[in-house]
């Protein structure tokens, strides 16, 4: 059989002298939001170079109806090619958020039709937009850049297992959410609840809610066994950390021993993919605190995300729910609810990002760049090939720090200048001097931070926990701005494992809070053009902390390692927790001890009945602040004394008596008599100047998190991250 076909050229198609519509909707649409945001850069690139109203029709036809719609979606509207371009990049930027079709809420009734409002619900997912009647009449298929596919290989091999290379990157993960319902039982929970809710829709239905379920709602300022706190920041606004961590601070203080807190905000957290771009890093970061405040007042708690998207009538049922459960429980929780549907936190496996080559052109910003863990990134940066780069600290130059930094420019052109990451003007001023002199820069490794001595939230306030929130939150946000502005290659955040366990923030809540911002600001603002990572460190060993081997503990990297995942994580964008391991234990090291019984030390003398009943005031009046409760006769250890506990008992008991305490008594004192007499027997002499809260010295058998901190303390200068 025989086929013929024959081609001519098609009919010309006659098209008016002007487009008469005067406003335009694109869609991007992809299998991942990777996929989403690098077309819509490639999209906006191509609307950049239109040839006028009629190419800018075509090219929003071909977006909209000629290509096949998949998992992840957005869209963009615009007045003409120019505004389409602009908002294209807003995308790839990660400024604007990407849905998955099909979980968007329902259009109103009736459905929007203006491009504006459209565009918003595409990007929550929303599917019912008919895509072909949006053409201008006489579109055509035109030339739009085709799908950014992935690359990878795909070999099927046999081979032995083999030992990862020597500079492989350690183990590292990202924090994920999954599915998983709440525990089934009654949902009667008849304690007492006290709303700290300023949304009178959203008490008025909680109210209801929690008292169908069996709870007696206190009025404001009544006692309760669980206070219920909703976060009222508006939406599009990052919250007021100060007004925060105030109320948090009298409400810790307000529980009875046995009381529970329940938190809840809305975009604190990233739970479904599109979510990044609508992330609070302020929100992030309130949560975490309040899992830290919690953990370190050893109140059980929940902390909740809510769906923005939900009524108050949904969110009361929500919270009425996890009310329940943290009532029957008692054990501390997280959740989220989307449409719906309850997750909890999770992990999974991230790998290395794509290979950096470091470049001799342009520069690095260093942000405490002369700190411990700074100085020794800049010597690698330099390993690398970078010839030139800008550290900034807060400090002036002392004599130390001019002898590192003449070490540093023996091998690289090296500026120094002295400035407040926090101050925005100031931070820009030294990057246009920088520029000026070394032309583009490259990226930005922000290591500016400190830390305060060891002590509970609500004792701690606003004033003192600023001066290490600010570093990590204003300061980290201006790192990134710049990044962005000017084409950086990479914007790196130091963070640390205190923003992602609450029980490495026992003891410095604000420190917790100033890292958990840090990492949902890199989860926010990463995107194709630089990439933003912040990395939440376990210890160093060897670097900044070696000064006190004692805190080593399970959760730690040696510097070669910690080394290998920065430059390998260079690039992976988002946070990247690297849990660490506990450190090899040299082989002359002694087996450690449980800080238990053992070897006693020898009371020198006998003290006198008066010294004994005045310190035995001094011990009760000192539980009394810390733990809000006289042990009398109970054996000490009963008590669930940590480190952290111990420390501020040693400074109250400073405080009261007006001698040196060394907090290795409390330990091994097995009641309050027993320390009473033992501190009476100890020579007297006044507390140390300036010494915060120590910690004890055999206490070789803890393992809190918050332990890998405690040599920080000492340092006091930029850069004593993480």
């Amino acid at each position: 059989m025989n086929a013929h076909v024959i081609v001519e050229e098609p009919p010309r198609v006659e098209r008016g002298a002007e487009v008469v519509q005067d406003s335009h909707l694109v869609r991007v649409t992809g299998a991942d939001e990777r996929a989403v945001r690098e077309l819509a850069a490639a999209y906006a690139d191509r609307f950049a170079t239109s040839r006028g109203p009629w190419d800018t029709a075509d090219l929003c036809h071909t977006a909209n109806v000629g290509r096949s719609p998949q998992e992840y979606v957005t869209a963009v509207h615009g007045r003409d090619a120019a505004e389409l371009a602009e908002n294209l990049r807003a995308v790839a930027a990660g400024r604007l958020p990407v849905g998955v079709a099909g979980s968007g809420t329902r259009a109103p009734d009736p459905a929007p039709t203006g491009h504006a409002a459209l565009a918003e619900l595409v990007r929550t997912g929303y599917t019912g937009v008919d895509w072909p009647a949006l053409s201008v009449p006489g579109a055509r298929t035109t030339d739009l850049p085709t799908y950014p596919f992935a690359p990878g290989r795909h070999w099927h091999m046999h081979a032995e297992a083999t030992a990862p290379a020597e500079d492989a990157p350690p183990e590292a993960y990202r924090a994920t959410w999954r599915e998983e319902a709440l525990p089934q039982g009654g949902q009667a929970a008849p304690g007492t609840v006290r709303l700290v809710v300023t949304d009178l829709a959203l008490q008025e239905a909680l109210t209801a809610e929690l008292r169908l379920n069996g709870a007696h709602v206190a009025g404001t300022g009544a006692e309760a066994d669980t206070v219920l706190m909703v976060d009222a920041t508006p939406p599009g606004q990052e919250p007021d950390l100060s007004t925060f961590w105030a109320r948090v601070a009298k409400t810790l203080k307000a529980l009875p021993p046995h009381g529970k807190l329940l938190w809840a905000a809305c975009q604190g957290a990233a739970v479904r993919p599109g979510e990044h771009a609508s992330l609070r890093p302020g929100t992030a970061a309130q949560a975490m605190a309040v899992a830290a405040a919690c953990a370190e007042s050893r109140i059980a708690h929940a902390v909740v995300h809510l769906d923005p998207s939900e009524p108050a009538q949904a969110l009361a049922r929500v919270l009425a729910a996890e009310y329940a459960a943290l009532h029957q429980g008692g054990e501390s929780t997280a959740a989220a609810h989307r449409a719906g549907v309850r997750y909890v936190p999770d992990t999974s496996p991230v790998r290395p990002g794509r290979p950096y080559e470091v470049r001799p052109d342009g520069y690095y910003l260093v942000t405490g760049g002369l700190g411990a863990i700074g100085r020794r990134l800049v010597e690698r940066l330099i390993d690398r090939g970078a010839r030139h780069i800008g550290i900034v600290g807060r400090s002036a130059l002392d004599p130390g720090r001019s002898q590192a930094l003449r070490a540093l420019a023996t091998r690289a052109e090296v500026v120094y200048r002295s400035c407040d990451v926090a101050d925005a003007p100031a931070l820009t001023a030294v990057v246009g001097e920088l520029d000026a002199r070394w032309g583009r820069l490259r990226g930005v490794v922000h290591c500016s931070g400190g830390i305060n001595a060891f002590g509970a939230m609500r004792r701690r306030p606003w004033a003192d926990a600023a001066r290490v929130v600010t570093p990590k939150t204003d300061g980290s946000l201006h790192a990134v701005r710049l990044a962005q502005d000017r084409g950086a290659d990479f914007a790196v955040l130091t963070a640390s494992l205190a923003g992602t366990h609450a029980d490495a923030g026992r003891g410095l809540v604000d420190y917790s809070l100033a890292n958990a911002y840090q990492l949902a600001l890199a989860e926010r603002e990463h995107g194709p053009h630089t990439a933003v990572t912040a990395h939440a460190w376990p210890n160093w060993t060897g670097v900044g902390m070696a000064a006190d081997a004692a805190f080593a503990a399970a959760h730690s990297l040696d510097a070669t390692e910690a080394e290998a995942a920065f430059f390998g994580h260079l690039l992976t964008g988002g946070a990247v927790v690297l849990p660490g391991h506990a450190p090899a234990a040299p082989a002359d090291a002694p087996e450690p001890r449980e800080p238990g019984p053992g070897p006693r030390t020898v009371i020198p003398a006998p003290a006198t009945g008066r010294d004994r009943t005045a310190l035995r005031a001094h011990v009760r009046d000192a539980f009394l602040h810390v733990l809000g409760d006289d042990p009398g006769d109970r054996p000490l250890r009963g008590l669930g004394l940590d480190s952290l506990v111990i420390a501020e008992l040693a400074t109250a008991l400073e405080q009261r008596a007006g001698r040196t305490v060394d907090p290795s008594l409390l330990m091994r004192a097995r009641t309050a008599d027993e320390l009473a007499a033992e501190l009476a027997a100890t020579a007297a002499g006044p507390p140390e100047t300036g010494a915060g809260p120590a910690v004890p010295a055999d206490a070789t058998g803890a393992t809190a998190l918050s332990l890998l901190l405690r040599p920080l303390l000492t340092d006091g200068a930029d850069g004593v991250t993480p």
